[in-house]
């Protein structure tokens, strides 16, 4: 009997072992095993699936555990499918429509166990999107509709905006957190703009020149004023614009910062940015800081920030409209000629091509169909024979002006109820100046938005970051202020002696 109860007890703790540490050793030895043997086959495809399923693992873990920090990897996993673009090829809307649903999925079941303050996600941004939505759906009817356009298109138009209106208030609670936001998109900025510098400097790898040569993209990308690099991006505007954004909104954060070392980094960041911005000879980029910097001016309450951000509109202002410094160079020559629009010959002919479409438009009040501007590849019934030059217009061309003026009104409403809730709401300097770095990026980014395609990966998710970001400003402040008394309340009273 006493033999058996050893070996019961034996056979217990070596089960107890297994079920608390063992299996990852397991799991290791099966896997090197896998990998080693895969390596000796040659099948690199499994070796490096094998590779990368330990990370795939440890995050499926975290999202599952940290439920409420879900949005840090959706905001991640954005870039980072981006920066895997150079090395496969990604379907960007399939795979980011099911990771942004799948956390979502996630939340709502961690709610189940674990409450959740969803009464943060309840503010104006998310009724005006259902109006929105709603109107999406009746897309749906729409003669010419192509369910699979409508399908690529709907994440753009809703599923993000949605996205970060359930997950950014309930991840984003304290300055910290923003900052962490802004260190992920640091890293994508300093990724891309390596991969930008090795373009220009030692040329095109073969995925590149299948897209310049085999694709067509030479006809935009190599040009009169030299050539215009892309990245990782899908094309050299996209670059150039996200890469605007960055520039924008590193600057303005850089002033609020109160580590003298991360002020450096944003400010080194900013730089790097307005390199790339450079290099991609992207004239729509140049308007996303001067209108950005304009909107900071519009909604700063200290003199001194409004004096500083009013220097630099006037500086960047002169310099590009005034003068013809930097001409030898064929970038800042590039750039200059956004300020001088009606001499350049392509926005003239965007203007012709705007006329002609308005006559079509006419017969149109729903549009075309969501998904459509562009949509030769889905064989639509009918389709808009000149193209979408900017985003506003491809708007106006899949949803008519019914929805391009519900359209406006939403994002009208929203810039002017972020702009109130900054000016009037928010009473912290540190929280206001981080919040408005990010809505006068997106000041910035709609005004690029009428004269270029902007709404695309992986842009459309930090602009409405910034939109949930200030709608959520209010709750951070009251929680910045909730940790502070019961910081005083922990600090020892001093009883003075009489």
């Amino acid at each position: 009997m006493k033999n058996k109860n050893k070996y019961e007890i034996a056979l217990n703790n070596l089960c107890e072992y297994i079920l608390t540490k063992g299996w990852v050793y397991l799991l290791l030895a099966g896997g090197l095993y896998l990998l080693y043997r895969y390596i000796g086959r040659g099948d690199f495809s499994m070796t490096t699936i094998l590779g990368i399923f330990p990370l795939i693992a440890v995050g499926f873990i975290l999202i599952l555990t940290q439920s409420t920090k879900g949005f840090y990897v959706l905001f991640g996993v954005q870039f980072a499918l981006v920066a895997g673009g150079m090395f496969f090829q990604i379907k960007m809307g399939v795979t980011t429509l099911i990771m942004t649903l799948f956390l979502s999925l996630l939340l709502i079941i961690y709610n189940i166990y674990k409450k959740v303050d969803w009464h943060r996600c309840n503010n104006l941004m998310l009724y005006l999107f259902i109006i929105w939505g709603m109107f999406c759906i009746l897309e749906l009817a729409n003669p010419n509709n192509v369910m699979e356009a409508w399908n690529i298109a709907i994440t753009h138009y809703l599923v993000y905006p949605l996205a970060c209106i359930l997950l950014v208030p309930i991840a984003i609670r304290s300055p910290k957190h923003i900052v962490w936001l802004l260190i992920i998109w640091s890293i994508f900025v300093l990724i891309a703009t390596w991969k930008g510098w090795y373009q220009k400097t030692f040329g095109f790898n073969e995925r590149e020149l299948y897209f310049l040569y085999v694709m067509g993209g030479a006809k935009t990308h190599i040009i009169w004023s030299g050539i215009r690099y892309f990245s990782c991006f899908s094309d050299a505007a996209n670059y150039g614009v996200h890469m605007a954004m960055a520039a924008t909104t590193f600057g303005i954060s850089a002033f609020f910062m109160k580590s003298k070392w991360l002020k450096i980094y944003f400010l080194l960041i900013m730089a790097a940015a307005i390199y790339s911005m450079g290099i991609s000879g992207t004239r729509a980029a140049v308007v996303i800081p001067v209108a950005g910097i304009a909107t900071f001016v519009l909604l700063s309450q200290s003199k001194k920030y409004a004096l500083y951000g009013l220097a630099v509109f006037l500086c960047m202002l002169l310099f590009f409209r005034f003068t013809s410094i930097g001409d030898g160079n064929q970038y800042i020559r590039k750039m200059r000629t956004t300020f001088y629009p009606s001499q350049d010959a392509s926005y003239l002919v965007r203007v012709e091509n705007r006329k002609n479409m308005k006559e079509l438009m006419k017969y149109k009040p729903i549009g075309y169909g969501q998904g459509l501007s562009k949509g030769e590849r889905f064989y639509p019934k009918e389709r808009m024979p000149y193209p979408p030059d900017s985003w506003l217009v491809a708007v106006w061309i899949e949803n008519g002006i019914i929805g391009l003026l519900l359209y406006l009104i939403v994002h009208g409403v929203l810039f002017a109820w972020c702009g109130w809730t900054l000016l009037f709401k928010i009473a912290h300097k540190r929280l206001r100046g981080l919040l408005a770095a990010w809505l006068c990026m997106n000041a910035g980014f709609f005004v690029a938005a009428y004269v270029n395609d902007v709404m695309q990966y992986p842009n459309s998710i930090v602009v409405y970051t910034g939109f949930a970001l200030c709608m959520a400003g209010p709750y951070i402040e009251q929680q910045m202020k909730k940790e502070e008394e019961e910081e005083k309340a922990k600090q020892p009273k001093v009883i003075e002696e009489t």
